[in-house]
């Protein structure tokens, strides 16, 4: 068994199977159900991506699903539920290798629970039953109000605003480090268009490099 090939032949027949008529260069959806399949599609199978966060850093994605917390929101699996309300879902392509292929997902803003999380991009809260949040504290101190936490009670991470990137976990963009360490954030800073101009130059000059 080897990984490295199996992970790049998961992420081409994930993707294939998305598109059976065709990988286009891009492709967008708007609509919650079709974004939660698409998600849930690519995180189907363990190790398969890598999803980078807005504020930097990332972690594998294991599953979505649509909220019963807050309507109009899904639920990404990062081990911990973060809950993110989408607003549009781009995949893009650049030809015939699939490890530069990507999803982005953009963002609508959630309005904090907590005052002071206004200038940051996510907060950490416990969820006494859905949608009832409390501060995250309590789910370490596993009480809340003097009473142990109900059995509906867990710990969510709400995402304010940004956008993630998502790659094959083997991918160039995922194992370089250095200045183009991907967990620097840099998609955040830039728009769509911005974002793909930059994977395009990436990868011609990767390929242009690997060719001398």
């Amino acid at each position: 068994m080897n990984y490295k090939e199996d992970n790049i032949n998961y992420w081409i027949a994930a993707i294939d199977n998305i598109f059976p008529e065709g990988v286009p260069e891009r492709k967008q959806w708007r609509d919650l159900k079709s974004i939660s399949k698409i998600l849930s599609a690519i995180s189907a199978i363990p190790d398969l991506n890598h999803t980078f966060f807005p504020s930097g850093g990332g972690l594998d994605l294991d599953g979505c699903i649509l909220s019963k917390s807050e309507r109009g929101c899904l639920e990404l699996n990062f081990g911990v539920s973060h809950i993110v309300k989408p607003n549009i879902l781009y995949f893009e392509s650049f030809g015939g290798d699939y490890q530069w292929n990507y999803f982005r997902l953009e963002l609508d803003a959630l309005q904090p629970i907590e005052e002071d999380a206004k200038d940051y991009f996510d907060e950490e809260l416990t969820e006494l039953s859905p949608g009832e949040y409390v501060e995250g504290y309590h789910w370490d101190d596993k009480s809340y109000d003097g009473e142990p936490l109900p059995a509906t009670a867990r710990l969510v991470i709400r995402v304010l605003k940004g956008a993630f990137v998502i790659f094959r976990k083997t991918s160039v963009y995922n194992t370089t480090h250095g200045k183009l360490d991907a967990y620097d954030g840099r998609h955040n800073n830039m728009s769509a268009d911005e974002f793909r101009n930059h994977i395009k130059e990436y990868k011609a000059a990767y390929e242009k490099y690997n060719a001398e």
